[in-house]
């Protein structure tokens, strides 16, 4: 697992933010903050990922998306880190399950079907319309595609045992998302935590403009 800060300018507060398979710091490049912004990524391993050194900051807050979701509730548990907001985007604990993630009959055939043209489909099913497919180019991440599928595998592999005890505070479902099954993501979440439906597809970042309107959302 890779960390890459997105914005540090010597904040009082940190948000981490684990994203999802595939992807790197370019999939989030429009969002501003006025806090530090660290971001975890690449989950061939994710016992490999140090934690944060959240020295000199003063309030930490957790936001995931997709498989970040699942990424975060381990991180945060062998880090023994207890943030003070965590928020969950498109994602649950059990990424690949039938009844709480990606089935795992169609986590095989994306798997096995993974290639630069399975990608170019992935992409384009995970956003909401044609409009936000040409907004995301600048959003394309540099990674091989290789290194992309090995994390697909990995993923599928390390993520069978039981999801650790997370404490989230608000989980954002997409209605049209079609790469997490929006019912097998209520399942999860509905007896956890408050559940705020969002507008569009698996990626739900164009719906924000700040770190901190996904954050404090119902907060302020």
């Amino acid at each position: 697992m890779r960390a890459t800060w997105l914005i540090k300018q010597g904040a009082r507060r940190l948000i981490i933010f684990f994203g999802g398979w595939g992807l790197d710091e370019r999939s989030v490049n429009h969002l501003t903050s006025d806090s530090d912004v660290l971001m975890y990524y690449d989950y061939r391993d994710v016992a490999t990922g140090e934690a944060p050194d959240a020295t000199g900051h003063d309030i930490v807050d957790v936001a995931a998306w997709s498989m970040g979701v699942w990424a975060a509730g381990v991180s945060l548990a062998r880090w023994g880190l207890s943030p003070r907001r965590a928020v969950a985007l498109n994602g649950t604990g059990r990424p690949v399950d039938d009844l709480h993630g990606i089935p795992p009959a169609l986590y095989a055939l994306t798997e096995r079907g993974m290639n630069e043209r399975g990608w170019e489909k992935f992409i384009a099913r995970s956003l909401d319309g044609e409009e936000e497919q040409t907004r995301f180019r600048s959003c394309q991440p540099l990674r091989e595609m290789g290194e992309r599928v090995e994390e697909l595998r990995r993923v599928r592999e390390q993520s069978t045992g039981a999801s650790p005890a997370t404490s989230w505070h608000r989980a954002f479902i997409s209605r049209e998302d079609i790469i997490f099954p929006v019912e097998n993501q209520r399942e999860w979440w509905r007896s956890r935590v408050e559940i705020t439906d969002l507008p569009g597809g698996h990626y739900p970042f164009f719906r924000f403009t700040s770190w901190e309107s996904i954050i404090d959302y119902g907060n302020r």
